[in-house]
């Protein structure tokens, strides 16, 4: 399946305690369902167009990184 990472200058965003923090290693981003989804996320942390990429990655479903309701 593919899912979506998002890549800002500051690192990739991650899950981390309850919330959104950054890591250097894309193996450990947060994946998203959907651009929108992803976008949201983004945005809401102060990054806005032009301020990240999305990326699409492949990930096998059982190797998800997320937390609820994100």
């Amino acid at each position: 399946m593919h899912a979506y990472v998002v890549k800002t200058p500051d690192g990739y965003l991650y899950p981390f305690a309850d919330d959104v923090s950054l890591t250097d290693d894309q193996a450990l981003a947060w994946h998203f369902l959907s651009t929108r989804e992803a976008r949201e996320v983004a945005e809401s942390r102060g990054y806005y167009d032009g301020g990240f990429n999305i990326l699409r990655v492949e990930i096998e479903q059982d190797k998800l990184n997320r937390q609820d309701g994100g």
